[in-house]
């Protein structure tokens, strides 16, 4: 695949019998004749949702929250199956010293500040809801199930998993980019970026879930940071001012970090290739999201199940 397409696919997949009568090629199905009218097929699921992974059934029937409004972090989840997550943000600010932490440190400890904002508020929240009484669904039936409101009563249970993550852009000079803060200043970073070639998107991930056996402090925890190298077009290879301005004027990548959205305008326009995860540079590397919702839901006797995990050694 491109590493340029679109990432989050919404057409279900494709059936055999469809994709051979497009290629003229004869199929299975070609001399049974045509299914009769009781056994006409339904619209096939979406590819995710037929990952038949420990992990993803078990997201998909316990109560998780995704700690982040970024709608392209939901949209990577949404492709496994998971259309349903939780949503809920993180209200503590993102002030941590970069001076002091450095780039790897920075998001790291601003991405499990996320989590842990919103595991702790959650399960507050959850214990204040056990009193109140389950409003009504709005839907009839004898079934006295059906009458509450489903969400309702999954918010008065503990999160059974948070995800949280934090993005940045670590540019040549060690510098650390988060979102622009204008016109003017987004176009002098996509200007920089494009000037000094190669920057580095580092991506924290970061997964809570409570401790089977409540061993203080309750919870496990999982993290890592995940790195992606992005070479940006040179001027003199289609990448001049007026196209930089063009593109901030879309207004695409302003509330990204860097200041641009490679599964869009950005892909096609700024850069030139990519080394590394390309879903990392979106927002969330999926592959190694599961790998710690694992680690925090099933492994949390593991001897680092409750560290975080520094980047790759490669």
């Amino acid at each position: 695949m491109n590493e340029k397409q679109q990432l989050t696919p919404s057409d279900p997949p494709p059936d055999y019998e469809t994709v051979a009568a497009e290629h003229g090629q004869p199929s299975s199905s070609s001399q049974a004749g045509p299914p009769p009218p009781s056994q006409a097929r339904r619209p096939p699921p979406a590819p995710g949702a037929l990952l038949d992974l420990p992990i993803l059934k078990y997201m998909r029937t316990h109560r998780v929250i995704l700690a982040s409004a970024s709608p392209r972090r939901r949209a990577l989840l949404a492709q496994l199956g998971l259309p349903r997550l939780e949503v809920r943000a993180s209200a503590q600010p993102e002030d941590l010293s970069k001076a002091e932490l450095g780039p790897y440190g920075y998001v790291a400890a601003t991405a499990r500040r996320k989590a842990l904002d919103v595991y702790a508020a959650a399960v507050e929240e959850a214990a204040a809801r056990q009193s109140e009484p389950l409003p009504a669904s709005g839907v009839s039936g004898s079934d006295p199930a059906s009458a509450v409101d489903p969400d309702a009563e999954r918010s008065r249970r503990d999160p059974d998993l948070v995800i949280a993550a934090d993005t940045v852009i670590v540019t040549r000079d060690g510098a650390v980019l988060e979102k622009p803060a204008s016109a003017a200043a987004h176009g002098r970073m996509l200007r920089h970026l494009r000037d000094t070639r190669a920057h580095r998107v580092l991506t924290a991930v970061c997964c809570v879930a409570p401790r089977a056996d409540a061993r203080h402090p309750g919870y496990a925890v999982a993290a890592r940071v995940e790195e992606t190298r992005v070479v940006f077009a040179r001027e003199s290879d289609g990448l001049p001012d007026d196209v930089v301005d063009a593109y901030v004027r879309t207004r695409e990548g302003v509330d990204k970090a860097g200041g641009y959205a490679l599964q869009g305008l950005a892909g096609a326009l700024l850069v030139d290739r990519v080394e590394g995860p390309v879903d990392n540079v979106v927002g969330l590397p999926v592959r190694r999201t599961l790998q710690l919702c694992e680690k925090v839901v099933f492994r949390q006797d593991d001897e680092d199940a409750s560290e975080d995990e520094g980047e790759d050694e490669e």
